[in-house]
């Protein structure tokens, strides 16, 4: 038996003597601890009662005949097998993961009972692995309640709904066993629930509830080496990527211009800072707004907006939660001094295909010395080349390797990779994460000119 499995069975059996001793409690203390349990075990059948009417089951839709297909309808991958839950009965909302509805304008809904309808995908947004699908009705639809993620704490209940391996309508439960996961690699914005309660292939896209029945996270993965590990998106951020989706399409996001790195205690020591406080700054993109507020490399920004940063996907996702066009204040550490710095951000989506059509142009040039690719997955780039004497053949670059991010940001493909190694000031240092046989090195890069 591997260590795992005799810690989830170690687990199980605590969890069996708590109960026991509970039982054993209520023959001397009267019926107050048979009292206990008959209350969480009718609030559960109440919450499950509640919710599951609001759960669907989601698949690829084909349309009935190959003569009648209609562009948009079964356009690109198939969707895979899901979950979804309805958040807006009134209007058929649905909200899911955005792998679930992948390459499909239309998906298949089956409600509970087993009634079928067809689904529109309105949007998606890669970066939190979202989407919002709708469906008519001529009555109005069960609806779940978002809740609000912000107060949750390490022990709460938690239950999750879902599709699991084609069985439809199942709940489990669990406990929050974490919070505010990061580095996951899942997606780009990673801020999870990190729950006990199972989560298996097919309930991607179901609700992860408290036990007052109210949406606390949208279950998205499990990792499959372990057990008992699951991880939902905070219903703070499905809130705001629904109503920006239906809004707009799209989720607009604020856009600083900066690559930036963990303040380690090499950094604190020459900044005269604090290792974990903060995020130090390796390369200012020209022209963007950090660069035109005057933000330079060597800086530690501490805080954005009044909240503190202590990671790079922690301001990632900060800066990604202001609208383009509003101003933010940065608190920032320079030469051992406190400074406040006001910043006006860009619209990151737009900043992004303008320097990626720059790339484009002239994707013949390569400063570090390297080509890259995609992986098959889509999510990703992969070191396809590595030129003779090149800054990167000089540092140990190998065809192979996997990039998982540059300058502290999490890269999905060549085009976007690309954008950004132009958008770095001349001479600048390029930090790469790299993933090489299960081993993570960084390596520190110094662009040709």
């Amino acid at each position: 038996m591997s260590h795992l499995l005799k810690k989830k069975s170690l687990l199980k059996l605590l969890s069996l003597v708590f109960f026991i001793l509970v039982f054993a409690n209520s023959i001397h203390a009267g019926s107050t601890g048979s009292n206990l349990l008959a209350d969480l075990e009718d609030a559960l059948v109440s919450l499950a009662d509640k919710v599951r009417p609001s759960v669907v089951s989601l698949s690829a839709y084909v349309p009935p005949s190959p003569s009648i297909r209609r562009q948009g309808e079964n356009s690109g991958m198939p969707a895979s097998a899901g979950s979804g839950v309805i958040i807006d009965g009134a209007n058929g909302i649905i909200v899911t993961n955005g792998h679930v509805v992948r390459g499909s304008g239309k998906i298949k809904v089956t409600l509970l009972g087993g009634d079928e309808k067809v689904g529109t995908v309105l949007g998606t947004d890669e970066d939190t692995d979202l989407a919002v699908v709708q469906i008519e009705s001529e009555t109005p639809l069960s609806t779940a309640t978002l809740g609000d993620s912000s107060s949750l704490k390490i022990g709460q209940l938690a239950v999750a709904v879902g599709n699991p391996y084609g069985l439809n309508d199942t709940l489990t439960f669990g406990i929050i066993s974490g919070l505010n996961r990061e580095n996951v690699n899942l997606s780009r914005y990673e801020d999870f629930i990190q729950t006990d309660a199972s989560i298996n292939p097919g309930n991607s896209g179901g609700p992860l509830l408290n036990i007052r029945g109210e949406i606390i996270g949208i279950n998205t993965a499990i990792i499959n080496y372990a057990q008992s590990i699951g991880f939902a998106i905070p219903s703070n951020i499905v809130r705001k990527v629904v109503d920006e989706l239906l809004e707009f399409g799209e989720v607009r996001r604020g856009w600083l211009g900066v690559g930036i790195e963990l303040v380690t205690e090499k950094i604190a020591q020459e900044v005269k800072g604090k290792a974990g406080e903060g995020v130090w700054v390796n390369s200012v993109f020209e022209g963007d707004p950090a660069h035109r507020a005057g933000v330079r490399i060597g800086d530690v920004i501490l805080k954005i907006g009044g909240t503190a940063v202590g990671t790079p996907s922690r301001m990632i996702r900060l800066i990604g939660s202001f609208s383009p066009g509003q101003s933010v204040n940065l608190d920032i550490l320079r030469d051992g001094k406190l400074q406040i710095v006001t910043v006006k951000l860009e619209n990151q989506k737009k900043r992004l295909e303008q320097a990626s059509n720059k790339s484009l142009q002239d994707m013949g040039d390569s400063p570090l010395g390297i080509e890259v690719e995609s992986l098959d997955s889509g999510k990703g780039i992969i070191v396809s080349r590595v030129f003779s004497g090149s800054v990167a053949d000089e540092e140990g670059l190998k065809v192979g390797d996997l990039i998982e991010a540059i300058n502290g940001r999490v890269v999905l493909g060549p085009v976007e990779f690309k954008a950004i190694i132009d958008s770095v000031l001349g001479g600048a240092k390029v930090h790469l994460l790299i993933l090489r046989n299960n081993d993570k090195f960084r390596f520190e890069l110094i662009q040709r000119s």
